[in-house]
């Protein structure tokens, strides 16, 4: 395996452990109410899990990011989203996931369209929701990469969080029914880490193409640096 392919596992590695972490250490964040609570609840101000929380969702970040950095070489065939690679879309998903919990809601994380609503909460739920559509948004590329299995797995993932976080995100905006949108939010969580471990897992260990197109890159360079040395003694012998 060339170096840089182990430096990708590696990564990948680290990758799949901050998922983990980050997704266990919420969880036991959420254990600690009796009550159903959406994720930024948990963070909220002034509530026992807020530490806890940020620890938690910042080892989910830095999974997401690490995760941009394996599949860096990814690219869709679709004629707009190819304008920039799937790593970007997963970049932009971690930083926006990143100052929503840098900025809590307000306590109770009061629904945009009630007087309670603060400007931190406008700024929290608005930068949630753009990193929830950038993270489908990276689901669909790779949903048009050339792994099929893995292109069929990131079509469904992403169908199933968009749907499943739009559904919970409905709910919370209309002040419906508490314990459904909250579930509903932690589900469409859940698929997207799974997936990007499973994508990460793929990718930097299985994935034929990948070690394909690391093969040749690396032919390739060792091919040019034998080329040069010859070049130049092929010149040496025209001049002499």
């Amino acid at each position: 395996m060339p170096p840089h392919r182990r430096l990708d596992a590696v990564v990948a590695m680290l990758a799949v452990a901050s998922l983990v972490a980050g997704a266990v250490v919420i969880g036991d964040a959420r254990a600690m109410y009796e009550r159903f609570l959406y994720i930024s609840e948990l963070g909220a101000q002034y509530m026992h899990s807020a530490g806890q929380f940020q620890i938690g969702f910042g080892l989910v970040v830095a999974g997401i990011l690490l995760v941009a950095v394996v599949v860096r070489d990814v690219r869709t065939r679709l004629p707009v989203l190819r304008r920039w690679a799937p790593a970007a879309s997963l970049v932009v998903a971690g930083a926006l996931f990143g100052f929503a919990a840098a900025v809590p809601c307000s306590p109770g994380c009061p629904t945009l369209l009630g007087p309670e609503a603060e400007l931190r909460d406008w700024a929290h739920i608005v930068a949630a929701v753009l990193a929830f559509v950038a993270g489908c948004t990276a689901m669909l590329q790779f949903a048009t990469a050339d792994d099929r299995w893995v292109a069929r797995l990131s079509i469904v993932a992403g169908l199933a969080v968009g749907i499943i976080a739009a559904t919970g995100g409905l709910l919370s905006l209309a002040g419906g029914n508490t314990d459904v949108g909250s579930t509903l939010e932690f589900v469409a969580a859940g698929i997207g880490v799974l997936w990007l471990i499973a994508v990460t897992a793929v990718h930097a260990r299985w994935s034929p193409r990948a070690a394909t197109l690391a093969g040749r890159r690396h032919d390739a360079g060792a091919g040019a640096r034998l080329q040069a040395p010859r070049s130049a003694a092929g010149c040496d012998r025209v001049l002499g």
